[in-house]
């Protein structure tokens, strides 16, 4: 069973599924990554990748996000996605410990005026966080168990930067494009980190759960079979430290983290 949120007509962004099994009877999933063309400022933005970024300010950059923000899903379509997903296999009741760390995503996700978010634990043998027709953060049981509340935050927050990605992402996707992919995933790193850092929390735990999802995947699961679309945790720690001293370097020229003088 699968979820879909059909592109209507005029609508900006679409649906692609990318299929995750949930385990027992609830069959399988589709976790999308929905986004709007990236457009600000009367023209279509599309980064090659994550150094494109680092030739303009920060605040440029902020600016960018902030005008490309796609709108909030109608009630009516939140309904319909929401009816799509398996009820088998959702984890509906969880322990304090679990029931904070979720708390904390909702949090992130208020704080970034994404409040109309759905936030669902499921029952995975693998530890995963995934945006669902960007309407639903889907975190997987394992994941829960094994990160602490900021890193879930940090992992919500590359999930977030998949909205303004989505043209690309399809693309690359429907073409097997698998380094696109990678550069896809590393340009949401940086929109994670930027978003992490404006809201004042520490950027350094989106690799802090990267790894700690990789190592548990890997440990219990072997090579995942997507694995090649993804880039290494190395490659990934060595981009997010690159974004951090932009940002490190413009801050000490008078520009904070959220771009103002």
């Amino acid at each position: 069973m699968a979820g879909t949120h059909p592109r209507k007509p005029g609508q900006r962004g679409g649906i692609s599924l990318y299929l995750l099994r949930w385990s027992g009877t609830a069959g399988v999933v589709g976790l999308a990554l929905l986004s709007a063309d990236v457009a600000a400022y009367g023209q279509t933005v599309s980064f090659r990748n994550p150094r494109d970024l680092l030739v303009g300010e920060p605040a440029a950059f902020i600016d960018l996000l902030e005008a490309a923000r796609p709108a909030p899903l109608s009630t009516d379509d939140m309904r319909a996605i929401l009816r799509a997903l398996p009820t088998k296999g959702e984890v509906t009741k969880l322990g304090g410990a679990a029931q904070v760390k979720v708390n904390a995503v909702r949090q992130l996700l208020t704080a970034t005026r994404r409040g109309w978010y759905q936030v669902k634990v499921i029952d995975l043998p693998q530890a995963a966080v995934a945006l669902h027709a960007r309407a639903v953060i889907l975190i997987s049981a394992p994941a829960v168990a094994i990160l602490n509340a900021a890193e879930l935050q940090a992992l919500a927050g590359h999930e977030i930067g998949h909205e303004y990605l989505w043209t690309e992402w399809n693309r690359a996707h429907e073409q097997a494009d698998r380094d696109r992919l990678k550069e896809l995933e590393l340009i949401c790193d940086a929109i994670a980190i930027v978003t992490l850092r404006g809201l004042g929390l520490d950027p350094s735990l989106l690799i802090a759960g990267l790894e700690k999802v990789s190592r548990f995947n890997r440990e219990r699961l072997g090579v995942a079979t997507n694995e090649k679309n993804y880039p290494t945790v190395a490659e990934r720690r060595a981009s997010v430290h690159q974004i951090q001293r932009w940002l490190r370097d413009w801050n000490g020229k008078g520009v904070s983290p959220m771009g103002h003088r």
